[in-house]
């Protein structure tokens, strides 16, 4: 099938940590008005090597699997959406290529991950940093949660609010905008953070050169402040509804990033190109938060 511009892709194998991320697709598809894709791969690196199981063969059978678990999760989110609105897509072929390969088709990828840092069932870890690093739309890594209600999600809301991360690239430029968006779709108060590398002043020996680590920090201080206050004034003309926070912290931007998930709904970082990450919001960073953020996190590019 070719996928509409205006929908949201969302990896499914059927195990929890997938349903989860179909939950937060759907439920964003709903909030924005798009359609949603379902894709479910079969990886043949996974199929015994033994001529029994020769992928010409075995190829009608692997197709009648993936229909069936995609059948179940379209059922799941039609719970949400309009029949209309759901649409499934099986491949066999490495779930990370099939991922990014689609990618080209939709606004959004959703991809589920279990506990922090081990990444879901078909969808693992290096399937994760490669859709994250190499998709052609951003990407959201969706933890799952024990939740004793259903309708339990973390999400950006009027309690939860969005984070992002912003320092003096284009990257953050669009990841700003894309968190305004979902702040403004969702009633969710927007926190701007610039997170700067605070000067050790250990370094500095001699009085003189104190003096001068002072000024430096402050300069440091001045730019970061005046970086928020750039971000918000930008948010605030094109999205006059959203409720906005700045804030400047210092430390490591990857930690201090993901610490801040545990009160957010979401965490939006920017990234540059497909693999290198910008500014402030380096590889690392972006790695680090999907490992130990709470919240779902979004990878924008």
């Amino acid at each position: 099938m070719n996928a509409q511009k205006g929908s949201i892709l969302v990896g499914y194998d059927g195990s929890v940590g997938s349903r989860v991320a179909l939950d937060w697709a759907a439920e964003t598809a709903h909030r924005q008005g798009k359609k949603l894709t379902l894709l479910h791969c079969v990886d043949l690196a996974m199929v015994p090597a033994f001529p029994a199981y020769d992928p010409v063969h075995i190829a009608p059978s692997l197709r009648e699997v993936s229909r069936a678990v995609l059948d179940a999760g379209v059922l799941r989110a039609q719970k949400v959406l309009d029949p209309k609105d759901v649409a499934m897509l099986h491949a066999i072929g490495s779930p990370s290529a099939e991922l990014v390969d689609s990618s080209k088709d939709h606004d959004l990828v959703v991809m589920g991950c279990r506990g922090r840092g081990r990444l879901l069932g078909g969808l693992l870890g290096s399937t994760a940093y490669a859709v994250t690093a190499h998709a052609h739309c951003p990407v959201v890594v969706v933890r799952s949660q024990v939740r004793e209600h259903p309708d339990d999600l973390v999400m950006p809301g009027p309690d939860r609010r969005v984070i992002v991360g912003v320092d003096d690239s284009d990257e953050s430029v669009r990841a700003l905008e894309m968190a305004a968006q979902l702040a403004d779709a969702s009633g969710a108060q927007l926190h701007i953070v610039r997170v700067a590398m605070a000067v050790s002043m250990e370094a500095w020996t001699y009085a003189e050169t104190a003096k001068a680590g002072t000024s430096q920090t402050h300069e440091l201080r001045d730019h970061a402040e005046e970086t928020v206050r750039r971000a918000a004034d930008h948010v605030r003309a094109a999205y006059p509804n959203v409720s906005i926070e700045t804030e400047v912290l210092y430390g490591d931007a990857g930690h201090t990033l993901a610490e801040l998930g545990e009160r957010a709904g979401l965490i939006v970082v920017g990234s540059r190109g497909r693999g290198g990450f910008s500014g402030l919001l380096l590889g690392s960073v972006s790695h680090t938060v999907i490992h130990e953020a709470s919240c779902p996190v979004m990878v924008v590019r």
